[in-house]
């Protein structure tokens, strides 16, 4: 398949770039010369905010389209150039929009100078002249990628997946074929790990399974928690009905989850391990110690001694390998005056004590919370300027993909983080900025009743310094003004979330991790889940950076595992 710029002659190529950076400074120029609003102006200044953006930033990411030629591949291309055009506007106008300084021409500018510099910059990874264009089964450029084997059996008639280790390529066994080998082993037995598998198994795959079903859940949640997302929201996707969080409630004799009542995390790790029971019954609850390369595959050495050689291993290791402590902390972390939220479960231990909560997110919102009614003394100190709470859910919505922390302004930004095929074809820097946008820092609504004026909130507040002593830390802040503040705690609680970073998934050898390429500490992954790394898959939150905030929701795991489940079955990059 090609890419837009490869479509065109050559002869029109450097012409369209051209066209594309003057675009903005055009529109720029209506802007100024023309001051009445009249039809020439709009219709300039609608054309280049519309399209010319996104058509720059389409030409620069060369995406690959659906179709090679013809109306589909047009409409698709144009299609993106709009949405992404529009995601490009939003981003440009909320800095000023924020700051009382909005103006058209100040739009108008940015957009052009971004629209230039997209439509001049040459394209990561163009080729030299006279190169061979790649065909479209070739795998993608790195050091570390080779192309993978198209042949084998184990999905069905018609399917095409990589052959195993110590098959041949004709589908033929070495006759010494040792034990132990399967096609695809999923590490993780959470919400991501449990749907992949029970996806692997409806198209025919006899994955092996390993991990505690829920166990981050159950191991790095504090008690008492209620979950964020609604329980249309909260449903582990399974390849058939019958296995939502309703249908748990339902054959339990429980009343029927209803979207304006939160969801108990006790609650929610009973749904993960019915719905492991009846989707995945032949998981292994045992840990998986180290991941390596071997014989064309990967070896597995478990707890049990046992080490099974996979074709494909699929990582669903949760969030917990990615707790994120700013530098700031580390030497006071060191002498045990600090720590992530992540590594409690009980705070009633804090009785008593003076904690700084770190965050503004719902993790430190409900960790304050709890720590109030455990009769500590807990103090938020938060970036934002002010602590948020969402709108209480629709009623009789029952909205499957709703996300936390998306305010009305930001409808469009919202709805793209939802398109995960579509976001992955954004440039990376671009998807990084849309990461940290959404979902904004907020609470749950049914929080608020609980966590309002209940206990200090710092807002506005960046972290300078912290110095330990005694036993103590001493905060040393700056307010939004930029006038210096210090505050002494016992112990600091940084709800400060989860940055991926795949230097510390320990699972993978370091050789194996070296191997990976890496964009701001995230695997890049082509659109089943694969990394650079043929036969190694990730999904959930190390799969956000490139498919966007639904990974990082129970939500997208439907997503996630039909996609992975496809690409497995095909045994090839896409």
């Amino acid at each position: 398949m090609t890419t837009l710029p490869a479509s065109l002659p050559p002869r029109w190529r450097w012409p369209l770039r051209i066209t594309l950076a003057l675009s903005g400074w055009l529109a720029l120029a209506a802007t100024l010369a023309l001051t009445d609003a009249g039809v020439p102006r709009l219709l300039i200044v609608c054309v280049f905010l519309l399209l010319c953006p996104g058509a720059a930033a389409t030409r620069w990411a060369r995406p690959t389209p659906w179709h090679d030629r013809g109306w589909p591949y047009v409409v698709e291309t144009a299609f993106l150039a709009v949405v992404l055009s529009l995601c490009l506007v939003v981003l440009a106008a909320e800095p000023f929009y924020l700051s009382d300084s909005f103006t058209t021409t100040r739009v108008i500018v940015t957009l052009a100078v971004m629209t230039s510099l997209l439509a001049l910059l040459p394209t990561p990874g163009s080729r030299r002249p006279g190169a061979r264009r790649p065909g479209p089964d070739d795998a993608p450029s790195g050091p570390l990628a080779r192309p993978a084997p198209t042949t084998g059996t184990g999905y069905g008639s018609g399917a095409t997946v990589r052959p195993a280790p110590g098959e041949r390529p004709g589908g033929s066994r070495r006759p010494d074929r040792p034990s132990g080998r399967v096609t695809v082993a999923v590490v993780g037995a959470g919400p991501y790990g449990l749907a992949t598998a029970c996806h692997l198994r409806a198209a025919g795959a006899r994955p092996r399974v390993f991990g505690e079903p829920m166990e981050s859940w159950q191991a790095h949640m504090p008690d008492g928690m209620f979950l964020q997302t609604v329980p249309a929201a909260s449903a582990i996707a399974a390849p058939r009905r019958g296995y939502e969080f309703v249908d748990f409630r339902r054959t339990r004799g429980l009343a029927r989850a209803d979207d304006h009542r939160p969801v108990p995390l006790a609650e929610y790790v009973d749904y993960g391990r019915w719905f492991q029971e009846h989707q995945v019954p032949e998981l292994e609850p045992c840990r998986v110690h180290r991941i390596r390369h071997a014989d064309g595959g990967f070896r597995l050495l478990l707890d049990t001694g046992e080490e099974p050689l996979a074709a494909s291993v699929v990582l669903a290791t949760g969030a917990v390998p990615f707790a994120y402590i700013p530098r700031t902390l580390h030497t006071c972390r060191e002498q045990g005056l600090v720590s992530h939220s992540s590594e409690h479960t009980d705070l009633r231990r804090f009785a008593g004590v003076r904690v700084a909560v770190l965050g503004a997110g719902q993790s430190a919102l409900e960790c304050a919370t709890l720590l109030h009614e455990a009769s500590a003394r807990p103090t938020v100190v938060a970036r934002t300027s002010a602590v948020l709470f969402d709108p209480p859910p629709s009623p009789g919505r029952g909205d499957r993909s709703w996300l936390p922390g998306s305010p009305p302004r930001r409808a469009l930004l919202h709805a793209i983080s939802h398109g995960g095929a579509a976001y992955r074809r954004l440039p990376a820097p671009l998807r990084m900025e849309v990461l940290r946008a959404v979902p904004r820092p907020s609470g749950a609504w049914w929080l608020k009743e609980r966590a309002a004026g209940r206990f200090p909130v710092l807002g506005g507040r960046t972290l300078v310094a912290a110095e330990p002593g005694y036993g103590v830390v001493r905060l040393r802040l700056l307010d939004q003004y930029g006038w210096p503040e210090n505050i002494v705690v016992d112990h600091v609680l940084a709800a400060t979330g989860y940055r991926v970073d795949v230097r510390r998934v320990d699972l993978l050898e370091p050789g194996l991790r070296r191997s990976l390429r890496v964009f701001a500490g995230a695997p890049v992954l082509t659109s089943g889940f694969e990394s650079s790394t043929a036969g190694l898959y990730f999904t959930g939150l190390a799969a956000a950076p490139s498919f966007g905030p639904l990974l990082r929701f129970v939500s997208g795991t439907g997503f996630a595992a039909r996609r992975l489940t496809a690409a497995v079955a095909a045994g090839k990059r896409r």
